[in-house]
């Protein structure tokens, strides 16, 4: 199951980069990243404040990883990858979370200036981490399907996932822009190295993943507040949906040898 990682000369790996790259020194020279924060914050007055909750969802790690059960048995080589590209994108994240400390939108504005959804975080805005776990995941999916017409529609998806940052109000433009940059580099990074390790697509490999995702699924479903009221319907139709098909590939999986 070794697949062919795409190269950092391909134009689908750097150009995105080199975009967030240009946007974020833009923002930050120009000094617009508050006011293009209380301008996108607004976008729920188009859609409602549920939209935005159900968008946003699909950045919690938590519920990124549950979105690989049903690969389970046909493409173990993304789960490694995605395993790999996350424990990168982690240390670097908190790293830069910590060192940077700087302050979300909640912690500089005035309640009654910009809407809020959710929990009120005040602190660690840089760079989001909803939006580096979506840039991951669905890096990691255009990287490994290589096709354009996925690769166009999960990339627009992911966008959107981390313009729901500011739509909530938890985040900066350039606190996104920082995730999409560091998510679709550990995800080119994730795949590269997952290409160089036979042990990942294994069926041992694919045993331990749907231990571990199967606990995932059954937290996401029974345990786990995702701070989102308004998103809780969708976290329990994506974990009973993803649930039922993990179990049946996971299934699969042990029919292997048989």
């Amino acid at each position: 199951m070794k697949k062919c990682a795409p190269s950092f000369k391909d134009t689908w790996v750097w150009s995105p980069l080199l975009i967030f790259a240009i946007l974020i020194c833009v923002i930050h020279l120009t000094g617009l990243n508050a006011q293009l924060f209380l301008f996108f914050n607004k976008a729920h007055n188009l859609t409602g404040d549920r939209f935005w909750a159900i968008v946003t969802l699909f950045g919690d790690g938590l519920v990124a990883a549950v979105l690989l059960f049903p690969f389970l048995k046909k493409r173990p080589d993304i789960i490694w990858s995605v395993l790999i590209a996350s424990l990168l994108y982690m240390i670097i994240l908190h790293s830069l979370k910590r060192i940077m400390d700087v302050s979300r939108p909640a912690g500089v504005l005035s309640a009654d200036t910009f809407h809020m959804i959710g929990q009120r975080l005040t602190k660690h805005a840089f760079p989001s981490g909803h939006t580096t776990t979506i840039f991951t995941l669905i890096g990691v999916f255009a990287f490994s399907f290589r096709k354009n017409s996925i690769y166009v529609w999960v990339f627009i998806f992911a966008l959107l996932v981390g313009f729901s940052r500011i739509a909530i109000g938890a985040h900066w433009p350039i606190d996104v822009l920082g995730g999409a940059f560091l998510g679709w580099f550990c995800a080119w990074l994730g795949v590269t190295l997952a290409d160089k390790s036979q042990w990942g697509f294994s069926r041992t490999a694919q045993i331990i993943y749907g231990i571990i995702l199967l606990i995932c699924t059954i937290d996401l479903l029974f345990l786990y507040n995702t701070h989102y009221v308004l998103a809780d319907p969708a976290k329990w139709i994506i974990g009973g949906i993803c649930l039922v098909w993990g179990m049946i590939e996971f299934y699969k999986v042990f029919q292997i040898s048989q």
